[in-house]
């Protein structure tokens, strides 16, 4: 299956990232507003906590203009029949606490043995506390600036196969997880455990040509402008946050 119309497949997953030039920031600081996401270019918003009915959601996604515009050019270099689905993108500090403590809960169920503490310090690995200043300036998705997303069929929205769902709190989660050789231990197949890296691959690569960083534990997890933008790059992050920005779309 091809779903790309270059090779970034074949490209190993590399957490350096290039350098933004003096027109790329200027573009990022100039083109801030907040944007609708809406489904066209490429781009399929499903929405996904607002779906699941996730507290503090609104019914349209957005996101800064910039992050559409990259975000639209991204999806026009996928084969034809692809897209990028976008599972969340801005999200309010309500939605991010009710996240928190989903994924605290299931952390929880998964390892009962478990203290609080232990439970705890996995949970934030998958989603960040929302008072959690110490580690972020401004929550990144909070900054519009931060965007979930896979690789779909734009006909029917189906998902490629990344491996694991999406928010899964795993380490099969880690997007380079499946460079390493293949074992047939964790479960999966070696055609699969190839399909896998691929699709990854694609997405990894693709996102970085545009200028988004990984977050590492989360193969869905793409940023730009945000601050862990620039913790990766080791460069000022732009985008404060978007929540008291009166022109966001609904």
């Amino acid at each position: 299956m091809r779903i790309s119309a270059a090779d970034h497949a074949l490209v190993a997953i590399d957490f350096t990232y290039p350098l933004p030039d003096a027109q790329t920031l200027a573009r990022m600081r100039a083109e801030n507003a907040p944007c609708a996401l809406e489904r066209a270019d490429g781009l399929f918003p499903e929405n996904s906590y607002y779906r699941a009915g996730r507290k503090g959601c609104a019914e349209g996604m957005s996101a800064r203009s910039f992050v559409a515009s990259r975000l639209r050019e991204t999806a026009a270099r996928l084969a034809p029949e692809y897209g990028l689905l976008l599972f969340d993108a801005y999200r309010s500090r309500e939605t991010q606490a009710d996240l928190f403590q989903m994924v605290l809960d299931d952390v929880r169920a998964a390892h009962p043995d478990w203290d609080a503490a232990a439970v705890e310090r996995q949970a934030r690995l998958f989603a960040a506390h929302p008072d959690d200043t110490a580690r972020f300036a401004v929550l990144p998705h909070n900054s519009g600036g931060a965007v979930d997303l896979a690789i779909c069929r734009m006909d029917t929205g189906e998902i490629c196969d990344f491996g694991t769902v999406f928010d899964a709190a795993e380490p099969a989660s880690r997007t380079d997880f499946f460079e390493a050789p293949h074992d047939p231990a964790l479960g999966f197949s070696s055609e699969r455990w190839l399909t896998v890296r691929h699709n990854r691959r694609v997405l990894f690569n693709l996102m970085k040509q545009a200028g988004f960083s990984n977050y590492a534990e989360e193969w869905w997890h793409y940023d730009l402008g945000d601050c862990l933008w620039g913790q990766a790059l080791g460069v000022d992050w732009i985008y404060p946050s978007m929540e008291t920005e009166p022109e966001r779309p609904a």
